[in-house]
C-alpha cells in the first residue's frame, strides 16, 4: 500500500473557495433559506485574521505584562474570527439585501438574537470534511 500525496493537491484553493452553508432554524432544524459561504478556519483569510489579533495580543503583553484580558475580550476576538471565514451570504433585513462586509457580518454574529447563525458558522468553518473531500486515489 502506497500514500498518493497528489491527492491532496489543491486542498488549500478549497479552504479558501469555501461551501455553501444552509443556516437552519434553531429549534426545527429546518432551513431558513439563508446561504452562506463559509471558508475554513485553515484559509489564508481566516489565518491573517488570527495573527493580526495573536500580533495584537503579543504587543499588548509586552506593554503591559500584567493585563489580564477580559471574556468580552475573548468574545470579540472569537467573533473577528468566526465573521472572517464569511466570504458571502443572501441576507436580507426588511426586505432589503444586507451587503456582505466584515463590519455587517460582525454586526450580525455579535447580536444575540441571531446565536444560531454565528454557532453553525463556527462548526462549519472548523469542519474539515466540508472542504476535504475523500479521493479514490491510492
Amino acid at each position: 500500500m502506497t500514500f498518493e500525496l497528489s491527492q491532496f493537491d489543491g486542498i488549500a484553493a478549497k479552504l479558501e473557495e469555501g461551501f455553501d452553508l444552509d443556516i437552519v432554524h434553531p429549534s426545527t432544524g429546518e432551513k431558513t433559506g439563508l446561504v452562506i459561504k463559509v471558508a475554513s478556519y485553515r484559509s489564508e483569510r481566516v489565518k491573517r485574521v488570527q495573527r493580526r489579533l495573536a500580533n495584537a495580543a503579543i504587543r499588548e503583553g509586552k506593554k503591559n505584562p500584567k493585563k489580564v484580558g477580559t471574556v468580552e475580550e475573548i468574545e470579540e476576538k472569537t467573533n473577528e474570527i468566526v465573521a472572517a471565514s464569511v466570504i458571502s451570504w443572501n441576507l436580507t433585513n426588511g426586505g432589503k439585501p444586507v451587503e456582505c462586509t466584515p463590519e455587517s457580518v460582525l454586526k450580525v454574529i455579535s447580536n444575540p438574537d441571531y446565536f444560531f447563525i454565528s454557532e453553525q458558522i463556527d462548526k462549519a468553518a472548523d469542519e474539515d470534511a466540508h472542504f476535504v473531500m475523500p479521493s479514490l486515489k491510492s
